[in-house]
């Protein structure tokens, strides 16, 4: 069970480096700003609602088999990404009305949000819960 559970922090690490390292910036790239928006607002609320699945997987299958350390990761990564997830209306919303200081704090908050669930998922194999 624990190779399962281990998969699963490997396919959400997996899924946050490909998105903010690979497809983010490459879209930029290759769509300029305007285009590259309309794309990512299309694109983030996804990647969140796939992470917050993959933490409901990772928790169900940790209580079943009795990992409640691993249990708690999957949790945080379900929490964290649902939290990311409900800013993108208000980030969305500062970036139209052009208030960039929101826009930084709502924006900077679902960075911070990615990175822990990054974090936490790269922890939970190396300390072996």
């Amino acid at each position: 069970m624990m190779g399962t559970i281990h998969a699963l922090n490997g396919v959400v690490i997996g899924i946050i480096i490909l998105q903010t390292s690979v497809v983010a910036p490459s879209v930029f790239r290759v769509l300029g700003e305007e285009h590259a928006g309309k794309f990512l607002r299309s694109l983030f609320p996804k990647f969140f609602v796939i992470l917050v699945t993959f933490g409901i997987f990772g928790a169900a299958f940790s209580f079943s088999s009795q990992q409640l350390n691993s249990a708690v990761v999957g949790l945080l990564t379900a929490t964290l990404a649902m939290i990311a997830y409900l800013l993108i209306p208000a980030t969305n919303q500062a970036r139209d009305e052009g208030n960039n200081k929101r826009f930084g704090l709502l924006h900077g908050a679902s960075v911070v949000l990615t990175i822990l669930v990054l974090i936490i998922n790269v922890v939970n194999p190396i300390l072996g819960y």
